[in-house]
């Protein structure tokens, strides 16, 4: 049991720490100045933009996603925490 409750640690880091990077990405591209366009990588295209409301789009998904993201981690954290007993005593 304490090997799968480490696994379960480890996928929430891994959630987490992908959480902050979608988040720090989206919150970078909110109410940006766009001059003639600008090239945003999303989902693995490279994507022209040419308005700040289309570049506010991609940024909502981006934070959007990062939240369901960290809504996972921390779900997988308490799986941990139900699995791997604390050692009695401080």
């Amino acid at each position: 049991m304490n090997k799968k409750g480490w696994l379960f640690l480890g996928i929430a880091g891994c959630l987490a720490l992908w959480a902050i990077s979608l988040f720090g990405t989206g919150y970078g591209y909110f109410n940006s100045q766009v001059g003639e366009w600008l090239y945003v990588k999303f989902m693995g295209d490279i994507i022209k933009v040419t308005t700040t409301a289309e570049l506010n789009k991609y940024a909502s998904f981006y934070v959007g996603l990062s939240i369901i993201l960290a809504f996972f981690a921390f779900y997988f954290y308490r799986m941990f925490l139900k699995l791997v007993p604390v050692k009695g005593g401080v």
